[in-house]
């Protein structure tokens, strides 16, 4: 069975997908199909869960034929699958689920044992705020951010479901990884790569022994940030899993313009002084604890 050999480990909304597309335009690198299939961290999604969230872009039980973001896989068989097919020196996944999950860098390890890591982390609060805005967009939720976090410390949430406090605590995450790949990883900072592409690159050619010329840092990941200009319909659609129905079956050529219209990249959810002081202060907390 074909496995990946290259794991790019980021918690979500820490800048996995621009890197991804960066490193994908190497003629050395191949990217899954499915960026992040999750299957190392399998284990911390309840089945449930995911089937009433509508969390898989795709079904992970079936072939996978066209380019998609997220989805758990379970099964070694279609796991490999997403591999198999590449020729490329380098066989990379992204999944975002593996630098707070403290089993991944064992199973990855064991499975994977001649893998490379390329570690990317954010500034915590900056991290938590985007994912709160990516909730926003997706109509995963309509709630004040301050009622998010109070959710989500009561301790009532699945693990899964908990996306602000767990992975913007990357730095015990990173140091789980460069203890179990010492010589076999690099380790990023997001705001540091976004001030200086080529170098962020460069480092991750010297880890691959690559040309470090052979990335196109043109392509561009899209913006997930902007609030949807219809909120309670993007809800619904989200909640009654239409929203995921209508990714799969779309015309690419199509989502362009349908997210023109469905969202406006001029507005932000509103986060307040007193949110963000309480997201801070959360945050300390789980630190010292």
């Amino acid at each position: 069975m074909t496995m990946p050999n290259l794991f790019l480990i980021a918690a979500p909304r820490a800048g996995s997908t621009q890197l991804a597309r960066w490193l994908a335009t190497h003629p050395d690198i191949s990217l899954s199909l499915v960026k992040e299939p999750n299957f190392f961290a399998a284990h911390e999604f309840d089945s449930a869960y995911v089937s009433a969230s509508h969390l898989d872009d795709v079904d992970p039980t079936k072939p996978v034929t066209r380019p998609t973001q997220f989805a758990v896989f379970r099964d070694p068989a279609r796991y490999g699958a997403l591999f198999e097919n590449m020729t490329t020196r380098w066989r990379m996944e992204a999944s975002t689920s593996y630098l707070s999950c403290p089993q991944s860098p064992e199973l990855i390890a064991a499975a994977c044992p001649d893998a490379r890591v390329i570690l990317l982390h954010r500034e915590p609060v900056a991290r938590a705020l985007s994912h709160y805005q990516l909730a926003r967009r997706t109509g995963r939720t309509q709630a004040s951010l301050m009622d998010e976090l109070e959710t989500e410390i009561s301790g009532q949430l699945p693990c899964a479901a908990c996306y602000l406090l767990r992975p913007s605590l990357q730095l015990p995450g990173v140091a789980r990884f460069e203890r179990i790949f010492p010589k076999r990883s690099t380790t990023l900072q997001f705001e540091a790569m976004i001030k200086s592409p080529q170098a962020a690159l460069a480092q991750v050619a010297r880890l691959l022994d690559i040309d470090p010329t052979g990335f196109d840092v043109t392509a561009r990941a899209q913006n997930a940030g902007a609030e949807p200009r219809f909120a309670q319909l993007n809800a619904l659609l989200m909640r009654s899993g239409l929203k995921t129905r209508l990714r799969q079956i779309l015309p690419a050529p199509v989502k362009p313009y349908l997210r023109r219209l469905w969202f406006n990249d001029n507005c932000r959810a509103p986060i307040n002084a007193a949110e963000i002081a309480a997201l801070k202060s959360a945050l300390e907390a789980q630190c010292a604890s």
